[in-house]
């Protein structure tokens, strides 16, 4: 399932839209089950910061709970022993969410999209020992603005799991009516079998 997307005004967009202004966005899908799911993205203007908010399942704040925000750097810390489920990338900058279950990331030059084809620098996602999480990659503000960009992300504890397929529709009337006829046919062969029999042992055959 793919993220709900908002732009500023609060009109409900869709991937294309996003892609379309803001380059190379990417929804990173962690698959079915019960996990971190990226349920919204909107889009902001004016402060330069990218803001998470974590729910749980009953959509109430996930106080302390990890978040990656992973750029172009060596020198970010290395999580490949966090025991995390997820990893999109190997480094990123970690904060935990506060009691209200936002955390917020400051942004600065290196925070802006310079190639549409490549998006934004910034990777953001989840970190759980026991549930994956989703993630949205190049992020980043548009150049010529007043830091606009896809910064609001709103993650929620969620299954995913995929419903079994409806169970297949019943077979046409005239179908059924042809199956009995068929099995009464059957029924009334034996029938006429056994008279036969009868006949004979009784010398009238």
């Amino acid at each position: 399932m793919t993220p709900e997307i908002y732009d500023v005004d609060g009109t409900q967009q869709d991937m294309e839209w996003l892609r379309n202004k803001y380059g190379n966005v990417v929804f990173l899908d962690a698959g079915e089950g019960r996990k971190f799911t990226l349920m919204r993205v909107d889009e902001t203007e004016g402060p330069a910061l990218i803001k998470v908010l974590v729910l749980d399942e009953a959509g109430q704040p996930q106080q302390n709970q990890p978040v990656a925000n992973r750029w172009p750097d060596p020198t970010l810390p290395d999580l490949r022993g966090s025991g995390s489920q997820t990893l999109w990338h190997d480094r990123a900058h970690v904060q935990n969410t506060d009691s209200n279950g936002f955390t917020g990331f400051g942004l600065g030059a290196g925070s802006y999209i310079r190639d549409l084809s490549i998006g934004g620098p910034h990777t953001l996602w989840i970190l759980s020992p026991s549930l994956p999480s989703d993630g949205l990659a190049g992020v980043g503000m548009l150049g010529g603005t007043n830091h606009m960009g896809p910064l609001f992300l709103t993650f929620q504890i969620a299954d995913e799991t995929e419903p079994p397929p409806p169970p297949p529709p019943p077979p046409p009337a005239s179908d059924v009516v042809m199956e009995k006829l068929e099995e009464i046919m059957e029924r009334l062969e034996i029938i006429h079998g056994d008279l036969r029999q009868l006949m004979r042992h009784f010398g009238a055959g």
